[in-house]
């Protein structure tokens, strides 16, 4: 009977130490829940002061959209083995040239290579902008960036080697202003990885291209060509002067492409028995050709100016010959 009743005991005892033990864990959970609301609750409010402004994403400009592209400046002559670079010091860090045409820069190649991999000297990349009129003063107008790997990306696509002068695309972003007769500069304002120069560019002496110069000398100029564009709206206020005039609505297809894959044919070396001097034109005053052919006609000897000549002579004799024997 005893027996019996520990047996009958000993699953209630089990079935209620369960219970206990669900009961407890019920209430930890439930107390760990509002642990976690209490805590989220007494979190103080969030005020936003406006007088702190939010931060901002620096956000490149986008490339000019141009429908007429033309090529503007250029200076094609180079010394060899001459090569140039540029800072991010002020005063070693520009080149300049003076615009011949209205519209909008977008894009400046220049001749050169890619600088050395590993250096101490030459930064991975360069960026900067376009001033007017001064290269540390004057107004800034749009932004540019090249590095190292595009160089090498052009050059290669031109079937040539890192360590090989090639044209170099440099594309202008946001519209940048050119106006005929003013002076533009190209300045670098940083470059990367703390160091002080970046690219090798070729460039000339001897003063080849007088609206402008690099900064290394005033007698320098890179081996450069600029490309000014025109928007829609700048090519319809052109056009306004003609008559019943109706600006057509460009497409996309009609946007100019500055994929930098065609390039211009390569620039010349200078040499000292082809100096790069323009040759002045002569001038020859025209020439009339009537009194042309009449002086060839006169000076031209031919069978009947001879047999005239002879009848002239001829009927000379006769008449002193005739005069002569009349006196007689």
């Amino acid at each position: 009977m005893f027996a019996y009743l520990k047996n009958s005991i000993a699953p209630l005892k089990i079935l209620k130490n369960l219970t206990y033990l669900i009961v407890l864990s019920f209430l930890y959970s439930c107390s760990d829940e509002s642990e976690m609301e209490k805590d989220v609750t007494d979190l103080p409010p969030i005020i936003e002061d406006p007088s702190v402004p939010a931060l901002e994403k620096s956000v490149k400009a986008d490339f000019p959209m141009v429908y007429v592209e033309e090529l503007d400046q250029f200076q094609e002559f180079f010394k060899e083995q001459h090569e140039t670079s540029f800072s991010h010091v002020p005063n070693k860090n520009w080149m300049s040239f003076t615009a011949g045409k209205d519209g909008i820069l977008t894009k400046i190649l220049l001749f050169g290579k890619a600088n050395y991999l590993i250096s101490e000297h030459y930064g991975s990349a360069m960026r900067g902008f376009v001033r007017e009129s001064n290269p540390n003063t004057g107004t800034v107008f749009g932004e540019w960036e090249l590095s190292r790997d595009e160089i090498v990306n052009q050059l290669a696509a031109q079937g040539l080697a890192e360590n090989e002068p090639g044209w170099i695309t440099i594309r202008m972003r946001g519209e940048i202003p050119q106006e005929a007769g003013k002076t533009y500069f190209l300045v670098c304002k940083e470059i990367d990885d703390e160091r002080p120069w970046f690219g090798a560019f070729a460039f000339s002496e001897g003063n080849n291209y007088l609206p402008g110069r690099h900064w290394l000398h005033p007698g320098h100029d890179l081996v450069f060509r600029t490309y000014v564009g025109k928007t829609s709206d700048q090519i319809a206020d052109e056009q306004k002067a003609a008559v019943n005039f109706q600006p057509a609505q460009p497409n996309q297809d009609n946007i100019v492409n500055n994929s930098p894959v065609m390039q211009p044919p390569p620039p010349k070396p200078m040499t000292e028995q082809n100096p790069p001097v323009d040759t002045p034109v002569e001038y020859k005053p025209a020439v009339d050709v009537e009194q042309k052919k009449t002086t060839e006609a006169e000076s031209a000897p031919n069978s009947n100016s001879k047999e005239r000549k002879e009848v002239q002579e001829k009927s000379l004799f006769d008449r002193l010959f005739k005069k002569k024997n009349s006196n007689e």
